[in-house]
């Protein structure tokens, strides 16, 4: 080939134009062709994105590490200063509110001196078991300031043991808001929150709801037990019977394992020396007890006698409770003998028809159940208002209705610190008749009753709906259905075709699972399969055996 004739083509090479043969461009080394150093170049950029992208995902990781950390450590921040102002406040100015304490401590004493012990050889305003958490106190004496310091190193240490199991149920980042606003509710309530067999029993029907799905037998012993210190924790067995699945599940997860907590605390009274007729001799203390001044069936006959100056608080020594007598006070009595057994029932009853939705309406009840009890007991004491914060914190954790469950959680924080403003320290110009304190009382009690009205209408509106393909549309303002919805039975959760309106608003709560729900957590976003029932902290179990859904 001649010179002359390879020209044309080289110039054409090197001005980019080739025709004919040479159409195909020779290989450059910004093509990546492979052979030359344009593969090596891709190969260097590539790994330097995914470099990028490994280190962005490690600084993400550490970033939402940190973010936990700092989490954690104001919940625990939030524990431990609100508990030592509420302890500060018992021991110190509002001592005088920790006068149970100190009855606590005077019947163990005496125990101690004659080896008669009440609720087993005589008569007891309590059960049974309110003698366990009042021996457990005396472990370093029955000397008034090391009791009752005891006894609130007690509370704090259960409480504790709470919030780690409520976290452990939920997970950090869903339970650490409602944990704050209980530990502020607590404080706000002052002494009351921690000088009575209150803040025992109520760590116990919290840890109940948490556990409830997973674990029914276990929440069933433990509202037992609850209800072996103050009955009125116990009263939850109602609901958590209605919305079990089946009469076996109601017998295996509910009635059997109540019998036998009852059977074992009578065992043990027995074992004791004690004697059947005070087993129950807290039922007859608690019916001759009259209208305590401070409850909410009392407001309009201590306004009453408020307005026309009279003088009617009466003191009862035995219970070192301030009563108050009267035509009103009986009526008042009377109404409240009949009203709570059927507010107990009328409550049961909705959640047995909400029990298509198990979970949500267990702690919905259990709300509509607490406040109800307060505002139809003639005992109003206090602490009683300390009864609401289990059901309030579960359904903040559980994630069902968030501005639901804010708003009366908000309306329950108020009232607890009304109530620890009322009590101890306006009780004085409060019991004899001062305007301002006698209206932060009937506020206190409006709220209470608002509670109420609140859960027991949401329970009502829990009832399943006509499919809403048979009325051409969804309920109006309810959100849109989720794919299954969870049933307690035994210790499985069976799940099934679920009722409209059944998709909580806002975190899901991780028994409501279905094949494309996700959990979140601290380590980000996991598919969780339908069939892996959670565990105890709301993670999926992949090496427990499930029993397959319903169809």
């Amino acid at each position: 080939m001649s010179e002359t004739e390879t020209a044309p083509a080289a110039t054409a090479v090197d001005g980019g134009d080739v025709t004919g043969d040479e159409d195909k461009a020779l290989p450059t080394e910004t093509d990546g062709h492979p052979g030359d150093g344009g593969q090596t170049r891709d190969n260097a950029e590539t790994s330097a994105e995914l470099g990028a992208d490994l280190s962005t995902g490690s600084d993400r990781g550490r970033d939402r590490r940190a973010a936990t950390w700092w989490l954690a450590a104001g919940v625990v921040g939030a524990f431990l200063i609100t508990h030592a102002v509420a302890i500060y406040q018992s021991l110190g100015p509002a001592t005088i509110a920790a006068n149970d304490v100190r009855l606590y401590a005077w019947w163990v004493q005496m125990g101690h001196d004659s080896g008669v012990w009440p609720g087993i050889q005589e008569d007891f305003v309590y059960p049974v078991g309110a003698l366990v958490p009042m021996l457990l106190a005396s472990v370093f004496g029955t000397v008034e300031v090391t009791y009752l310091a005891t006894w609130c190193l007690m509370v704090a240490a259960i409480n504790a043991l709470t919030s780690w199991v409520v976290i452990r149920r939920f997970g950090l980042i869903q339970s650490a808001g409602p944990l704050t606003g209980w530990f502020v509710f607590l404080m706000l309530l002052g002494p009351c929150g921690l000088t009575r067999l209150d803040a025992v029993m109520m760590p116990l029907v919290m840890i109940a709801l948490a556990v409830v799905s997973a674990r029914p037998a276990l929440a069933s012993v433990l509202l037992t037990s609850a209800a072996w210190l103050k009955v009125s924790g116990g009263l939850i067995l109602a609901p958590l019977f209605a919305v079990a699945k089946t009469w076996r599940a109601r017998l295996l997860s509910v009635v059997v394992p109540a019998a036998a907590t009852c059977l074992a605390v009578a065992i043990g009274q027995h074992s004791l020396g004690g004697q059947w007729r005070f087993w129950t001799s807290f039922v007859g203390a608690e019916t001759d007890r009259g209208l305590q001044v401070e409850a909410v069936l009392a407001t309009p006959v201590v306004l009453a006698h408020a307005f026309r100056g009279e003088t009617i608080p009466q003191w009862n020594d035995e219970l070192s409770t301030w009563e108050t007598w009267g035509p009103g006070a009986e009526v008042a009595i009377q109404v409240s003998d009949i009203a709570m057994p059927l507010m107990v029932l009328a409550i049961a009853v909705l959640a047995w028809l909400a029990r298509r939705r198990p979970a949500e309406a267990l702690t919905v009840a259990s709300l509509a159940l607490m406040s109800g009890l307060i505002v139809t007991h003639k005992v109003g004491s206090p602490q009683f208002v300390a009864w609401i914060a289990p059901p309030l914190v579960i359904g903040l954790c559980q994630g069902y209705r968030l501005r639901f469950w804010t708003l009366l959680s908000a309306t329950g924080v108020l009232a607890a610190a009304l109530t620890g403003l009322l009590y101890p320290w306006g009780y004085g110009p409060f019991l004899s008749g001062d305007r301002l304190w006698l209206t932060i009382w009937v506020v206190r009690n409006l709220l209470v009753v608002a509670i109420f009205v609140a859960a027991t209408v949401k329970l009502v509106r829990l009832r399943p709906h006509k499919s809403a393909d048979s009325v051409g549309a969804e309920p109006p303002g309810e959100p849109p259905p989720s794919a299954v919805t969870d049933q307690i039975q035994g210790a499985d959760i069976i799940r099934t075709p679920s009722a409209p309106g059944d998709r909580p608003i806002g975190r899901r709560d991780p028994w409501m699972i279905s094949p494309t729900d996700t959990h979140t957590g601290c380590s980000g976003t996991t598919p969780i399969a339908a069939s892996s029932p959670p565990s105890l902290n709301g993670l999926h179990s992949p090496g427990r055996r499930t029993r397959p859904p319903r169809r």
